[in-house]
């Protein structure tokens, strides 16, 4: 073990004092290295779960987007003299002056 170079500078070239700081900048350096790791994780998990999201909001906005469009459909309909002519005689017995109605028995 004292044939490593390293450790021989450790030992040999450094005073007390720096074998402290740089002790403890390593474990500064490890504690900076563990909680980056932690938030790369966390921001990991929520951006799949941001992606999950914004798929179900995806898909519930095409399903809007049809329903409007069946809607707009619907209310092309109504608003055709066809629709309101029918709406009129069946629903507030309406008809023309010179029309006669038969209802039947």
């Amino acid at each position: 073990m004292l044939d490593n170079p390293a450790l021989m500078f450790y030992n040999v070239l450094m005073t007390e004092k720096q074998k402290k700081i740089t002790a403890i900048c390593t474990i500064a350096g490890i504690l900076l290295l563990l909680v980056s790791v932690v938030a790369l994780i966390y921001n990991l998990v929520s951006l799949g779960m941001v992606n999950a999201r914004r798929a179900e909001l995806e898909q519930r906005s095409a399903e809007l987007q049809a329903l409007i469009e069946s809607n707009d459909d619907e209310i092309a309909y109504r608003s055709t003299a066809e629709f309101i002519e029918k709406y009129a005689r069946e629903y507030l017995n309406m008809k023309y002056e010179d029309e006669e109605v038969y209802q039947p028995s």
